[in-house]
């Protein structure tokens, strides 16, 4: 596929200047629509088909459909590696998860306030805040400054270990039977069309990230900055707008604990799951100059966030915070960097 576009991309940069920007521009949001649009059918047709085969419930949501969300960041790290671009890997890592709390979570609490009381079990907490200081260490105090492939080890180990007690717990605090556990919230369908939706969606993810990475690494080098900070920004956004429509969704059903779970999840998922796997297709190596503030950010909107879960009633006062704190990091890192 980037023979193809290369190509055409060629062909226009040779006719004209404005057109191989609208090319790159044109790719760019085209990613970002795939990606999002194929998350959704993968995550919904996946749990579908888990329920049709008898897959109980609660590890339907544990597992398949955690995993699922989480594709549009995995198929974009798999795609940047492919093409070179590993520097935008891991912005979008770091750049996801301070999306996922500064404007997701802030833009959440503009809309409705949200209580933290029991939303979340603390030792999920400790988890996120080891999984981001441990990502964060192995990268910055690294002899080479890159996420390598005993690190990647490491966080797929955690990642697996981390779904295996969420199951093994919820499993073992069932009183009921899971199987027999009544669901109204989908109609069954044909299950050749549950495979194909599943199909379309692998497919709509690779299309998009393939489209998606070939814009923005070639845009990152028309203005002379570095990947990392394209997927630390703009990336970042846009893998984590199928977060801010779940969000959304939540608050209108008032399913406020689950909003915050979403979010911690995507979070632990982005470090282990991504992380993992691009760590041991790497190395990865940092290409900025200070990318130390990169980690920095994200390290402390995880601090405020676990702060925050101790029980606090979240009001609008924290969501603009929260946005105010996303813009300051972000122009921060963006001046710094470029």
């Amino acid at each position: 596929m980037y023979e193809l576009i290369d190509i055409w991309g060629s062909s226009l940069r040779e006719i004209s200047f404005p057109g191989f920007i609208v090319l790159l521009v044109g790719s760019t949001i085209i990613g970002l629509f795939f990606l999002t649009k194929g998350g959704d059918l993968l995550s919904d047709n996946c749990s579908v088909l888990a329920r049709e085969l008898g897959v109980p419930p609660v590890i339907v949501g544990l597992t398949i459909v955690s995993v699922a969300t989480s594709a549009p960041e995995l198929f974009t790290s798999i795609s940047a590696i492919n093409s070179g671009a590993g520097g935008l890997v891991l912005g979008n890592i770091i750049g996801s998860n301070v999306a996922n709390i500064g404007l997701i979570l802030g833009i959440s609490l503009l809309i409705k306030p949200i209580s933290t009381h029991h939303a979340v079990k603390p030792t999920q907490l400790v988890l996120l805040t080891i999984a981001t200081i441990g990502f964060s260490s192995s990268i910055i105090f690294s002899q080479s400054s890159a996420l390598g492939f005993e690190a990647g080890v490491i966080l797929i180990i955690f990642i697996i270990g981390y779904l295996g007690s969420l199951c093994f717990v919820s499993l073992r605090n069932r009183n009921n039977d899971l199987r027999a556990e009544n669901h109204t919230d989908y109609v069954n369908q044909p299950l050749l069309m549950v495979i194909f939706m599943i199909l379309v969606g692998g497919l709509l993810l690779w299309l998009g990230s393939e489209s998606l990475v070939y814009g923005s690494k070639n845009l990152a080098e028309l203005v002379g900055i570095p990947n990392e900070l394209i997927g630390f920004t703009l990336i970042a956004i846009g893998t984590s707008l199928p977060e801010l429509a779940a969000s959304i969704a939540l608050l209108r059903k008032d399913e406020t604990h689950m909003l915050l779970g979403n979010i911690l999840g995507s979070n632990l998922f982005n470090i282990g799951l991504v992380g993992g796997v691009a760590g041991i297709l790497g190395p990865i190596f940092c290409e900025t100059p200070y990318p130390w503030l990169d980690h920095i950010s994200m390290l402390l909107f995880t601090i405020l966030m676990v702060f925050w879960m101790r029980g606090r009633n979240l009001t609008r006062k924290h969501g603009i915070l929260l946005l105010v704190l996303y813009g300051a990091t972000s122009a921060t890192t963006w001046i710094a960097n470029s």
